[in-house]
């Protein structure tokens, strides 16, 4: 019955076979999700990390005590957070032996107690690590949802993607899930060259590759965010680096779009046989 309305509904519609086979494809995938939020003055300042990786042990959990105590003391209108909250529980032979937190509820645990120390409203979305909670075994268990019901001051916008626009100002967040490239500012070029002219943002946050970079190009503001981890030992066999480090971003604003922004990225560095160090 349902396979003869679907050939009615093909005939209907005039449906060629490579549309149907887009529209099947398509079906499932989850639209990318806005937020709109108004600040009644002209310029409005917000807080950037990315790739915390909660639950391994190349955390730095006195980085997020360091950007938690900036952020403080800078009092932001809002954080953006790019993804990878979690570092979740792959297949990677010898992957459990790298993590502090073992499991969802560990992990999930341990962030929320972690998030709940910001005093910003935080807009986020799920990486690919986030991921593997909902795509292994097929269990669907969204990460950025589950924060929502733990950290009163979370949004979830979206996985791998999601938009946030603050008085007509739409920023981007965008978390990759593919390898990075040889030179620091490729993967975030590319990218800023593949929106269209109607669909660009005026800012574009990436988190994954754990590198920290800002290149201005087709008008758009684009942003690398870096990590709040070290680098792993996969890292290291594949001689990636880890950019350490948060930012803060204050955006000024007309009827146009933005006249200026201001941009501080708070670099972390670890020191051979001293221990660690942070520099503002």
């Amino acid at each position: 019955m349902a396979i003869s309305k679907l050939e009615k509904l093909i005939e209907t519609e005039r449906l060629t076979e490579q549309e149907v086979i887009t529209i099947i494809k398509g079906a499932g995938k989850k639209p990318v999700s806005a937020k709109t939020i108004n600040i009644s003055r002209k310029k409005f300042k917000y807080m950037y990390f990315a790739d915390a990786h909660i639950g391994h042990d190349k955390f730095k959990p006195d980085l997020w005590e360091f950007m938690v105590k900036l952020e403080k003391k800078y009092s932001p209108d809002f954080a953006v957070d790019i993804g990878d909250h979690l570092e979740g529980m792959s297949n990677r032979p010898g992957h459990i032996y790298e993590l502090t937190h073992i499991g969802f509820q560990k992990q999930i645990n341990y962030a929320a107690e972690l998030y709940n120390e910001l005093k910003s409203p935080i807009y986020g979305i799920d990486g690919n690590h986030d991921g593997w909670y909902e795509k292994k075994a097929n269990g669907g268990l969204v990460v950025g949802k589950e924060l929502e019901l733990r950290v009163k001051k979370y949004t979830h916008l979206g996985q791998m993607e999601g938009d946030l626009v603050v008085n007509g100002i739409k920023i981007k967040l965008f978390h990759a899930n593919d390898g990075t490239a040889y030179a620091h500012s490729y993967k975030l070029q590319k990218l800023i060259e593949s929106f269209s002219g109607g669909e660009k943002p005026n800012i574009v946050k990436s988190g994954h590759y754990h590198k920290a970079l800002e290149m201005f190009s087709r008008n758009v503001y684009g942003f690398e965010c870096g990590t709040l981890m070290g680098q792993s030992r996969w890292m290291r066999g594949k001689k990636i680096q880890a950019c350490m480090g948060f930012g803060f971003v204050t955006v000024y604003y007309g009827s146009n779009g933005i006249n200026r922004l201001e941009h501080e990225f708070v670099p972390y560095y670890e020191v051979e046989d001293k221990g660690l160090a942070i520099k503002v």
